[in-house]
């Protein structure tokens, strides 16, 4: 995609994320299995003699790089603002702070700001009354600049309770350097993805990392897959919600088969059933495989320096492969709005805490500073700078040239009980317990009980 003139680029951008933003793991990954608490002194402006705590809960325990150094800057930003404000951050990587909110909304933990999932699982929190109504209206023009269509997975009976921090869209990251060490052609077709995944195996490198132990990745693989096969955004969130049918549709037939020749012909590393979202990353990053299939918001692995300069030099973006035959284009999009921020009902200082989630989410707050990092690509309008990594840019050439979207992973367009059902459907199929045409099965009966 050519772009003539930093307007020209803002434009197109502004654009492209207006028309993905018609949108709804999984965004916001971390490569750490650790946690890394941190705490700030500091007040709030209007009320400098008195001493507030306020306590955040974020899966991004890395907070030295990525989407975690660029959510410890904007806090720092707000307690040099807010001198007598102290905000204690707990964080957890994924899976592990996914079972701790749980946790935390069982006992009804008084939280005061919390990283939400969209979808299924925010909507769990909502039915519990864990997290707060907000006011759509508060977040209109100019402070916020959200983009059309953002709240999608944040709303729930026609009330929002979430805002959404980024764009999220999957692609497949590759390491450039492999593939030219070893001849092996860049896949654009998906049998072309399964040779080189073949062609690697037998070079002794893993062809494609993934995080099975989250088992989310599979169905959005899946979903990626029936899109490249249909060129239809919506028949897989159709079935999710009993309009279509898994069973009985040639197209979830055939979708179901190419995946199971990714698993039959090994494309995933070794033991993928037990790597977590850290574990497969870590892999990548150190160059022992060749391809990770993860989301938009791991653009900062190109700025990162704690990564061999070697990989951040050789990092780069690669469309979903179309499938021969399909009617699908690499150009169609599997995007949404997935990862974001809730106020806590339970908490100690609600209006301290709102005073500070609305810091938080400006446009001049995480927007920018999750984009001029490097981190992510946010769910608000922002400029380019042209300090873009070229991973920054490659991300930013697909969304741009995306000519539709998913609006929604169809994992999270259910019910929590769909999405526990359907990702256990994957995992049987994963672990080799089940044939193409049971995993249909199981996910027609997953939509049908939920």
């Amino acid at each position: 995609m050519v772009m003539n003139s930093k307007s020209t680029r803002n434009i197109l951008l502004v654009t492209a994320l207006a028309a993905v933003s018609v949108l709804s793991a999984c965004g916001g990954g971390n490569d750490k299995n650790n946690n890394a608490g941190s705490s700030t002194n500091g007040g709030t402006t209007g009320s400098a003699d008195k001493e507030v705590t306020l306590r955040l809960f974020s899966n991004l325990p890395d907070r030295k790089s990525g989407q975690g150094l660029a959510e410890q800057m904007v806090i720092d930003n707000y307690i040099k603002a807010n001198p007598n404000v102290k905000i204690d951050i707990e964080t957890l990587a994924e899976e592990p702070f996914k079972n701790k909110l749980k946790a935390y909304m069982a006992s009804n933990e008084a939280l005061d700001v919390t990283m939400v999932h969209g979808g299924a699982e925010l909507n769990t929190l909502v039915q519990a009354g864990y997290v707060k109504e907000l006011n759509p209206a508060e977040y209109e023009g100019d402070t916020y600049k959200f983009l059309p269509g953002v709240y999608k997975s944040f709303t729930f009976n026609d009330k929002l309770y979430g805002l959404p921090r980024n764009s999220d869209y999957e692609v497949i990251y590759y390491n450039k350097k492999l593939f030219d060490d070893n001849g092996i052609k860049i896949p654009t077709t998906y049998a072309e993805l399964l040779e080189a995944g073949k062609q690697f195996r037998a070079k002794g490198i893993e062809p494609m990392s993934m995080n099975g132990k989250d088992l989310w990745s599979f169905a959005a693989f899946f979903q990626d897959l029936v899109v490249r096969l249909t060129g239809d955004q919506n028949l897989m969130l159709d079935a999710v919600a009993k309009k279509k049918n898994f069973t009985g549709d040639e197209n979830f037939t055939k979708a179901a088969e190419l995946l199971a020749q990714a698993r039959d012909t090994k494309l995933f590393q070794e033991s993928f059933m037990t790597a977590d979202y850290g574990a497969s990353q870590n892999l990548f990053t150190q160059g022992r495989a060749a391809m990770w299939y993860m989301g938009s918001w791991e653009a900062g692995m190109a700025t990162n320096d704690k990564l061999p300069e070697d990989f951040r030099n050789n990092v780069n973006v690669l469309k979903f492969p179309v499938v021969e035959g399909g009617k699908g284009k690499d150009t169609d999009l599997l995007a949404w709005n997935g990862g974001g921020y809730s106020l806590v009902s339970s908490s100690k200082h609600p209006e301290e805490a709102k005073k500070f989630f609305d810091y938080m989410m400006s446009a001049d707050q995480w927007a920018k500073i999750v984009w001029d990092t490097g981190a992510a690509v946010p769910a608000q309008k922002y400029e380019l700078t042209g300090k873009e990594s070229e991973l920054q840019k490659q991300l930013t050439e697909v969304l741009t040239g995306a000519t539709s979207t998913a609006g929604s992973i169809a994992l999270d367009s259910g019910t929590p009980k769909f999405k526990d059902d359907a990702q256990n459907a994957f995992g049987k199929f994963f672990a080799g317990g089940s044939t193409p045409q049971q995993l249909l099965a199981d996910l027609q009966k997953a939509a049908e009980t939920q």
